[in-house]
């Protein structure tokens, strides 16, 4: 009767445009998820609520609907229930829950969808400090009044409860596994996953506990933050406890895996709540409850054949792939059946064909049922698939850099590759022809090792970049020194930037150590010095230059150039091939005569006008040094 009016009422609200508060009876089960983020003390909150379609409303402009936009959640201090702080979470999204029976959840009207609001939250370690722990509440009224196992459902509220530690406990929520969209068949054993996951690796307990209705009421369908002692539970209708939550002959429990197990024996809607309790060296730090419903039906004992999994045309119990080389496992096909295909217990969604493209590992199932009628549904035995080993693809080589003119050779799993793999070569993204182990290669470039199991398709992989280095010395062809003295050779390394060891020969006539990259060098006689430099890579390269020995040069002091034939000139002897220039200053800095080379002396003229006696300074420039002095001109 609750329903129907709530329907008229809705009808009303559409016909004539007013909103209307529309109770939450769509919202059959749901829980809280709790994921550390990012930086410490930060959480994403998530808050899940399962939906059952017939009764769900979505908002329009003139209704507000029961599908909220958002929802408040509070958190408490446990150890006083005081009110710590107020958050919201938005709806995101909602996803569909896979029936396993099609034709079943059609003629019963099943549909459940699972509604996801989420929000982030940043919860300071001084804030939330108590040892004791604290917990988060959702309050919602009302629950769908068509529940056999409570009294007044239509009046009761539902609340959704996690429990978490201190900040300063590096912690995430543990979180159920999604739910099939499953029924029960009276009287016919039934069984369901109600397992959780733990990113921390804790210890899972689980149990059974009476849902909660909270403090909401139909006046009052939201929760507030208005001071509780506690949530109030549900009250059980007569013959019923939370020992035969849905009776039976073997009664509803959970084991401590979290597997759901019941024979039951009365049909009708049946609530319960799951608690998955967290302990970490065997103190509990959380926990997490599910409010949940079930459907008992009086099933058609018409059961199907059970469903045989098949590879290749071959009946498989386990399988092993590659994960670039996914497997198609099949079953019978035929327009009579319909199929939902289990990974690890869980409905995948969308897999409802005779046949499945596998690209995970797991334990794989199918369920099988008419698509005409309600009866009975049959699963196949478990098929597990596991990956298969990794193909081991290594390349080894001497070194990584070679050097002009050098060969190497790369090696597959050091040159040890058995006769049932292929070995596939190729560099800089071409494939090369080389299918050998050892592949000699004089070039620069980045080579790709493939190795491919030729019976299963996998394969492994490995990548060297090859580098090449080409070293070389730049060297004047040869040098002169100036007999009795000192030369300095510079070599230019090229690459510019790296380390590098010298060696100089042969050592007559050289002065600084023969391991540095400059030499200085004293030849009594023309001697060709060689430079030999080694890079960290083993390159070699080689260089030569030859030193040749120049007679010194005898400088005048004075000349008199007065055309008598004898010392007119500035003669500077064995001065040929030295001299790189030549200048000559008056007593004012002026210069008044320059030349490139010697080849004509000076007649002490400037301008074609001779010059007065007196000293003249000079600057003569050779490749090695410049030779300053004076001349004095003699009348």
């Amino acid at each position: 009767m609750k329903n129907f009016l709530r329907r008229i009422a809705l009808i009303l609200s559409l016909l004539f445009g007013f909103t209307l508060y529309v109770t939450a009876n769509h919202i059959v089960g749901g829980e809280l998820q709790m994921q550390r983020k990012g930086g410490a003390g930060t959480f994403e909150i998530t808050l899940l609520q399962f939906w059952d379609q017939k009764n769900l409303i979505i908002p329009t402009p003139n209704t507000a609907g029961n599908r909220d936009s958002k929802a408040d959640l509070f958190i408490y201090r446990k150890k006083n229930n005081s009110l710590v702080q107020q958050i919201t979470v938005d709806y995101i999204r909602s996803e569909a829950i896979s029936y396993q029976n099609k034709a079943c959840a059609s003629s019963r009207s099943l549909s459940t969808i699972i509604g996801i609001y989420r929000g982030t939250v940043s919860l300071t370690s001084q804030r939330y400090s108590d040892p004791e722990g604290y917990y988060i509440a959702w309050e919602r009224c009302c629950r769908n009044d068509d529940i056999n196992n409570i009294t007044q459902p239509g009046d009761n509220g539902m609340v959704f409860y996690l429990e978490f530690p201190p900040v300063s406990v590096t912690n995430s929520s543990p979180e159920f596994v999604a739910p099939n969209g499953q029924y029960i068949c009276s009287n016919r054993p039934f069984s369901m996953s109600m397992a959780a996951t733990d990113a921390d690796g804790d210890e899972l307990r689980y149990s059974l506990v009476t849902p909660m209705r909270g403090t909401t009421n139909p006046n009052q369908p939201y929760g507030t933050d208005v001071f509780k002692s506690s949530y109030p539970l549900v009250t059980w209708a007569p013959g019923i406890s939370l020992g035969n939550v849905i009776p039976g002959t073997s009664p509803l429990k959970v084991s401590s895996t979290g597997q759901l197990t019941v024979n039951a024996n009365r049909i009708g809607l049946y609530v319960f709540a799951i608690q998955c309790e967290e302990y970490r060296n065997g103190k509990k730090i959380g926990s997490i409850r599910r409010d949940f419903q079930l459907l008992v039906i009086d099933c058609n004992d018409d059961l199907p054949q059970q469903p045989v999994i098949k590879l290749e045309e071959q009946v498989v119990s386990d399988v092993s792939f590659c994960p670039e080389s996914p497997i198609e496992l099949k079953t019978e096909s035929s327009a009579d059946w319909a199929y939902q295909w289990q990974l690890n217990g869980s409905n995948i969604p969308g897999e409802v064909n005779a046949s499945i493209m596998v690209k995970d590992s797991g334990r794989y199932a199918v369920v099988k049922s008419y698509t005409s009628k309600c009866s009975r549904d049959t699963s196949s035995l478990i098929v597990n698939v596991r990956f298969a080993p990794p193909i081991n693809a290594v390349i080894s080589a001497i070194k990584e850099v070679i050097c002009e003119g050098e060969s190497i050779d790369l090696l597959a799993n050091g040159g040890n590759v058995t006769t049932s793999q292929a070995v596939q070569w190729s560099k800089n993204n071409v494939v090369l022809a080389a299918t050998s182990p050892t592949l000699p290669i004089d070039e620069a470039g980045t080579y790709i090792l493939r190795i491919t199991n030729e019976v299963k398709g996998c394969s492994g992989q490995d990548t060297i970049i090859v580098s090449k280095e080409s070293l070389s010395i730049a060297l004047p062809e040869k040098k002169g020194v100036v007999e009795g003295s000192r030369t300095i050779l510079k070599p230019v390394i090229f690459p510019l930037t790296g380390t590098y060891a010298y060696q100089w020969s042969p050592p007559q006539g050289l002065v600084s150590a023969a391991d540095q990259m400059d030499a200085t060098v004293q030849p009594m006689v023309e001697t060709e010095y060689k430079l030999t430099v080694q890079s960290e890579n083993g390159c070699v390269a080689e260089a030569s230059v030859l030193v040749f020995v120049i007679d010194k040069m005898h400088i005048p002091t004075a000349f008199s150039p007065n055309r008598d034939g004898v010392n007119d000139t500035f003669e500077i002897y064995n001065s040929k091939d030295q001299i790189v220039e030549m200048r000559i200053y008056n007593r004012w800095g002026q210069v008044i005569f320059n030349s490139a080379g010697y080849d004509i002396p000076w007649d002490g003229t400037y301008q074609n006008e001779p010059v007065p006696p007196g000293s003249y300074p000079y600057i003569i420039k050779t490749a090695e040094q410049d030779v300053k002095g004076t001349i004095t001109l003699l009348k």
